[in-house]
């Protein structure tokens, strides 16, 4: 009997508004997913909720090292939409979260590219609840490079080997060396990862996905967490960078006044 089970996306994220002449263009992603005889269907509907046209629009699955790609549309008008289902072979799942992702490859009007990206798991029967958690996801922005720190915790009294992916739509990289953590019993530690920008423009919000997972028992467990990281330009890293040095040398001119100013004291009535 084939194993058959939906989860349902309610509201896609999303991602870029990319900006095409004095408009944008706003990819909104929204997904359902079910299980039989070892696929997994993916029905996916992009919308452009923005006021300006997408080019070139392929949406795309992806579910462990598997990924398949849909039909590519010329064009996505403003307030359009297109549907469509996406295959994805995944063998006999047991019990458990299994994440897989949904991303949308689409150009503006210059042709440059962009992609909008959305993950999540996927529910086979009623495991137990994941004893693992990701309370944080920070970063202070990226230009060429920046960092983005994950905090991780276990939840539970059994240490645990953890697989952790920070995902990140087209234009970003994270260069994880490795992405396996030995957890302690009630351990929580944070991991930073780099993010190089690749074609990313600066003024943008891009999402950012983690996705943990690991093996309890009978049970594949898994969890996604998301935020989002702000693509600045290079001169505004440098500005921020020159404030530190201002504020540096302003403290150590201080610091150099009120010891002067006590050495005038101290050495003021020895004169007299």
């Amino acid at each position: 009997m084939p194993i058959r089970t939906a989860c349902l996306a309610l509201a896609a994220v999303l991602a870029l508004a990319a900006s095409a002449r004095a408009g944008t263009i706003t990819i909104v992603i929204t997904q359902r997913a079910e299980v039989a005889d070892g696929k997994m269907t993916v029905h996916v509907q992009v919308r452009n909720t923005g006021d300006e046209a997408a080019y070139s629009v392929t949406p795309k699955v992806v579910f462990g090292d598997t990924e398949v790609r849909g039909k590519s549309s010329a064009t996505l008008e403003p307030n359009g939409s297109i549907e469509e289902d996406l295959v994805v072979d995944v063998g006999e799942l047991k019990p458990g979260r299994w994440p897989y992702r949904v991303s949308v490859d689409y150009a503006d009007a210059n042709q440059y590219p962009f992609q909008a990206l959305h993950a999540t798991s996927y529910l086979v029967g009623t495991p137990p609840p994941a004893k693992i958690a990701v309370p944080k996801i920070a970063s202070e922005g990226i230009a060429g490079t920046g960092n983005v720190q994950v905090t991780v915790k276990n939840l539970g009294e059994d240490a645990r080997q953890v697989q952790l992916q920070l995902l990140t739509p087209e234009g970003l990289e994270a260069n994880q060396a490795d992405d396996t953590l030995d957890l302690a019993a009630w351990e929580e530690t944070t991991v930073t990862i780099p993010v190089t920008n690749r074609t990313a423009l600066a003024g943008s919000t891009y999402p950012l996905f983690v996705s943990v997972e690991y093996d309890d028992g009978e049970a594949h467990q898994s969890i996604v967490a998301s935020s989002t990281v702000k693509i600045l330009a290079s001169d505004t890293v440098l500005d921020q960078r020159s404030q530190y040095l201002w504020w540096g040398a302003a403290i150590l001119g201080l610091i150099f006044v009120v010891l002067a100013g006590v050495r005038m004291m101290r050495g003021g009535p020895a004169a007299a």
